[in-house]
Formats: structure tokens, C-alpha cells, sequence
């Protein structure tokens, strides 16, 4: 096992170019409560870009943009009748993970290659109101605190870009609480879960940072109706 040190990751915003990635977003069976649409990408040259914007949705229309790494431009917009659709403006050429997070837990994705400046793409994700699955992950360890980050896998059962750090940007990077950790309503698939060792350490200011350490890792299968239990020891 290592020791894996925290770190802020900061962006650079002088990363852009003139290709576009848009699409709409699939509701099947009524509409989550929220959405969050965004990507995790590396250029030719490896850099790392992300961005994401999010909104609550209901009976109005609405929509957002997130210009922090301007001019790279992520927009969601809401339309009760027509749908829900998303673009990404400003992006150089390279790979991304594009993705829509529907509520908590709910999240479709597709890996898109701009291979030159001026290129767009069109992606169609969705969300589903019954083709859901529930995990439970168990830490039986009372010993320790721990961290966990689940991130999908690709049909291949690999991670599908092993340059970026998808679990950060479109997984889920959560503290344990107690002894398990229940995901409900996720989309069935493939995830990779890291189990982390937590140890708290105080700072001279006041605050606190932390070291992890691995503590292994899974793959782990959502089954749309089912309920599903994972040991991570």
C-alpha cells in the first residue's frame, strides 16, 4: 500500500479551441428531480479539461452556463415539452467523457474524439425512471475511516480514459459513513469502486487535510430491480 496525498487539482482556462460537442438528454418514464451535465477531457498534447453545470428542473423552463473556464462554455437547458440538452463550446481537439447525472446516483456517458479543431459531435444520453439498480457496499473495518470513489467501466470492463481522473470528475468521490455506503438508483453497467483508508490530519490554521491509502480495489456489477451487496474486505 502507498500514501496518497491530497491535492487541489486547478484547471487552466487557457485551454480552448473551436470544436463542440451538444446532445439532448433521453427521459424515460417521467423526469428526475435534477440534472448535471459535464466532461472530463485530455487534449493531443494531455492535458486535463473539465467542466460541468447542473440544474433543478420542474414545470418551467430553465437553463445555466458555467463560464469558469471561458471561453470553454458548459450549457444545460430545460424544456418540459421538447427535452433536455447540453453543450459543450470551446474545446480543443482530444478525448472526452462526456456525461449526464441524473439525481444522485444515475449517470449515462459516452467517450467522444475531436480530432481537429473546428470538429462537433451529437450525443444522445438518457435517463430512466425503472431501469435502475441499488449497491451496498460494506466496510466491515471499525478500525479506520474510509473514502470510497466508484467511476464506470467500459463494456470492455477498462476504464474508459485512463488519462483523466474520471472518478473525481463523473464518479463519485464519497466519505464513508459507519460501515456502508447505499447507492440507490444507479444505471446498470460496469463500475470500478477504490476503497481508500482515511487518517485526518490537523492543520496549523485550524483546518484539516488528509492522507489516504489504498485499500483495494473492485469491480462491481448494477442490475436494473435489483439490490445488491458488496464486501470490500
Amino acid at each position: 500500500m502507498r500514501g496518497l496525498a491530497v491535492v487541489v487539482l486547478i484547471a487552466c482556462t487557457d485551454i480552448a479551441g473551436a470544436g463542440a460537442i451538444s446532445g439532448r438528454i433521453a427521459m424515460k418514464g417521467g423526469r428526475p428531480s435534477s440534472v448535471k451535465a459535464g466532461y472530463v477531457g485530455v487534449t493531443r498534447s494531455g492535458q486535463s479539461l473539465v467542466n460541468s453545470a447542473g440544474l433543478t428542473i420542474g414545470s418551467f423552463r430553465g437553463s445555466v452556463a458555467s463560464t469558469t473556464f471561458k471561453p470553454r462554455v458548459t450549457r444545460l437547458d430545460w424544456d418540459p415539452r421538447p427535452a433536455c440538452t447540453f453543450e459543450h463550446t470551446g474545446l480543443p481537439p482530444g478525448r472526452y467523457l462526456i456525461w449526464v447525472r441524473c439525481d444522485d446516483h444515475y449517470m449515462d456517458w459516452r467517450v467522444v474524439t475531436l480530432d481537429k479543431d473546428t470538429a462537433s459531435a451529437t450525443v444522445t444520453l438518457g435517463w430512466s425512471k425503472t431501469d435502475r439498480g441499488d449497491i451496498k457496499l460494506l466496510v466491515k473495518d471499525r478500525s479506520s475511516a474510509y473514502n470510497v470513489r466508484v467511476s464506470p467501466l467500459g463494456p470492455d470492463g477498462k476504464t474508459p480514459l485512463p488519462e483523466a481522473d474520471v472518478p473525481m470528475y463523473a464518479g463519485w468521490d464519497i466519505d464513508v459513513t459507519g460501515t456502508a455506503l447505499l447507492l440507490r438508483g444507479m444505471r446498470p453497467g460496469v463500475y470500478q469502486v477504490e476503497l481508500r483508508r482515511q487518517r485526518k490530519l490537523a492543520g496549523a490554521s485550524g483546518g484539516w487535510s488528509a492522507m489516504l491509502q489504498e485499500a483495494g480495489t473492485w469491480s462491481i456489477k448494477v442490475v436494473a430491480g435489483q439490490h445488491r451487496e458488496y464486501t470490500l474486505q
